[in-house]
């Protein structure tokens, strides 16, 4: 089933959504943009057509909904240990094709990876649910074809966005229920982007051994010029709807110092630090040695673990945000390049 809904039939959509879900879509936040006098595109809870942003890609992933940047987990005191407080709310997100499909990633990250699972995820996991939105066309630095993540099915309904509105193809009875009485029926069905700008070449396509392909690439000059080229911001990473890493630190009150909050924090192992060992131990000295472990970890040495995907979906989101105009579909291609040369040699 599909309709038409206007603006206002939208708003009131929100409104019967909002009385039982937090919807969470990509909105503005005003003048806080990469450049002077810009917006930035994150993911806010919404409550009218005018809070969503549907014809850019949002600057910050989906992710930032379930696993904020800076999170309380629980809180002590001397003798006891509290729990923080949910929210109970189901969640609904609204996202593009290559989002919803990071979150396979998330899942196996933080509830399969090391046969445990992240509880205060898993609590909120279990109750999202996803809404479509269609991608006119492919935007900048986008590269999911390759990827194979520009498609899904995985979600609720279905909605294609222009200025008089959205055509919405429903799947679940919950949005049939909150959509009675609105719109005009229609003949729609969610499309895919099919091509991108960008193409890149993935290293398996010319060496089915991921720990060949490792061997290759440890060492490999081409990460050379990233030690003066990457500033080491960590900016990709935190674009990043697959990223998944964080740094746990307790919060002492002043008042008294044995009472306070155990936080945990985004980290990036873009940053200089991030594998640092106790006893001054430290790997990764440099820039280009860091990208390489995350160019790895993003389309070798995840598939390898999981036998499943690559970790990457194509979203460019990290070549939107880098400060150097580092292109991460480049270094794929280069990879790919590298291990292709190293096996003719090898010949």
């Amino acid at each position: 089933m599909a309709i038409k809904i206007t603006p206002d039939e939208f708003n009131v959509l929100i409104q019967r959504l909002s009385e039982k879900w937090r919807v969470f879509a990509p909105s503005a936040e005003f003048r806080g943009g990469r450049f002077s006098d810009t917006d930035n595109i994150v993911y806010q809870e919404i409550g009218s057509w005018s809070d969503i942003v549907w014809h850019e890609k949002s600057h910050m992933s989906p992710k930032t909904v379930i696993t904020p940047i800076t999170e309380t987990l629980f809180y002590f005191d001397k003798e006891t240990v509290q729990p923080r407080e949910t929210d109970a709310r189901p969640i609904l997100i609204f996202a593009r094709a290559c989002d919803i499909n990071a979150m396979s990633r998330l899942d196996y990250m933080h509830l399969e990876n090391g046969n445990n699972s992240d509880i205060y995820y898993q609590q909120l996991r279990e109750h999202i649910h996803f809404i479509l939105m269609e991608c006119a066309r492919s935007f900048e630095n986008c590269f999911c074809v390759s990827m194979g993540s520009n498609k899904t099915e995985n979600y609720s309904a279905a909605m294609q966005f222009s200025n008089d509105g959205a055509s919405v193809c429903i799947v679940d009875p919950f949005i049939e229920k909150a959509l009675q009485g609105l719109g005009q029926t229609i003949a729609y069905a969610p499309g895919f982007v099919s091509e991108n700008p960008d193409i890149i070449t993935l290293p398996e396509s010319v060496c089915d051994d991921p720990q060949k392909i490792r061997d290759i690439l440890l060492n490999h000059p081409l990460w050379d010029e990233y030690n003066t080229r990457c500033i080491s911001c960590g900016r990709c990473t935190t674009g990043c709807p697959t990223c998944t890493c964080y740094s746990m630190y307790d919060v002492a009150y002043d008042e008294n110092p044995q009472r306070g909050e155990r936080r945990r924090q985004w980290a990036s192992c873009m940053v200089p630090g991030f594998s640092d060992m106790a006893g001054g131990h430290g790997f990764r000295e440099h820039a280009g040695e860091r990208l390489r472990y995350r160019a790895l970890h993003k389309v070798n040495d995840y598939k390898a673990r999981n036998n499943a995907e690559h970790m990457c979906v194509g979203c460019g989101r990290c070549d939107d945000r880098c400060p150097q105009y580092i292109k991460f579909s480049n270094i794929i291609n280069k990879m790919t390049a590298a291990v292709r040369q190293a096996l003719a040699e090898e010949a």
